[in-house]
């Protein structure tokens, strides 16, 4: 799926407003925050609070509710652009909720708008937030072109030494450059991609072992329809691992396409993601149990998205 300019990178809650910023100035392009906290809301960038008025701590549902209340000072923002780049943590409240809106509000603005989304799910541990990504992963899905999802579950697996913050920074710096380089004239696989890495420690030929391992937490190999392996800062690689690289992806990824890019990159350190695309299911779809049991034309909200109104009742408090 081709990305056309011009481009609007677009920063759902904390983690999601941080990644945006940092990855328009790599591809010099406008960006537009949105976030329930008006902490997330610094610096140049254009910004979208959703109050939540009195709510001290909103749940989910509610702030769902304020950003469909707020759909008219989204829906301006969103025209002009061929390409709406929508970033979110769904781990965190503020992106789960209010992701989904936007996705939707961008596609009805106009069919020829391209939605590209990309989403981080939750560590497993946190089962509060499990549920609520899952429900909010299938709103953006469909309501997107195409949706990539880097799964910190998945990279906690393969680098169960590392403490949280160390993983949010490798994921959302991938992220971050991977959103880079599909927006510089790199493409982007329509429906549902893994995005994975590595804690870049060993070189190359350990970083690919590393993200190869993590999709394999998600999928298995012979479900991969398209795969790219990205080198970023490979120019300093020899040719002959470079090669040994794209044998090695072919022979893992026999039943789709499957190549290996080099990418620029500002740091020294040479560092590669995997990009993924399948069919099947993931284990994403566990998180929903429901979702296996009830169809989709038997959910009452799907259509109409799900929310908590205000609505205040003419009830005297008895003490």
């Amino acid at each position: 799926m081709a990305i056309e300019k011009p481009i609007l990178v677009m920063g759902i809650g904390g983690a999601g407003s941080r990644i945006a910023s940092e990855a328009c100035k790599a591809i010099n392009s406008e960006c537009v925050l949105i976030s329930n906290d008006i902490k997330d809301l610094t610096g140049s960038s254009s910004s979208i609070l959703i109050n939540p008025k009195s709510w001290v701590n909103p749940s989910s549902y509610k702030l769902r509710f304020y950003a469909q209340d707020s759909a008219i000072r989204i829906r301006p923002v969103l025209r002009g652009f061929n390409t709406l780049v929508v970033v979110a943590n769904l781990a965190g409240r503020g992106g789960s909720a209010i992701a989904p809106v936007v996705c939707r509000l961008a596609k009805e603005e106009s069919n020829s708008k391209t939605v590209v989304s990309f989403v981080i799910m939750p560590f497993k541990f946190e089962k509060d937030r499990v549920f609520q990504a899952a429900i909010s992963l299938k709103r953006v899905r469909e309501a997107s072109d195409a949706t990539i999802v880097i799964d910190n579950e998945a990279f906690l697996d393969n680098n169960p030494e590392l403490s949280a913050e160390e993983c949010y920074q490798i994921t959302n710096r991938a992220l971050s450059e991977t959103i880079g380089l599909i927006c510089s004239g790199t493409y982007a696989y329509s429906d549902l991609s893994l995005l994975c890495t590595s804690n870049n420690i060993g070189g190359a030929e350990f970083s690919a072992k590393d993200s190869v391992a993590m999709l394999y937490q998600n999928a298995y190999a012979g479900s991969v329809k398209s795969a790219m392996l990205y080198v970023m800062g490979g120019k300093n690689v020899p040719l002959g691992l470079l090669n040994s690289l794209f044998n090695t992806i072919q022979e893992i990824f026999k039943d789709g396409n499957a190549g290996v890019a080099i990418a620029e990159s500002n740091s020294d350190k040479t560092t590669v993601h995997l990009l993924a695309s399948f069919d099947e299911t993931t284990r994403f779809d566990a998180y929903d149990p429901l979702s296996r049991i009830i169809p989709n034309r038997n959910v009452l909200d799907w259509d109409d998205m799900d929310c908590s109104p205000d609505i205040e009742m003419a009830i005297t408090n008895l003490e």
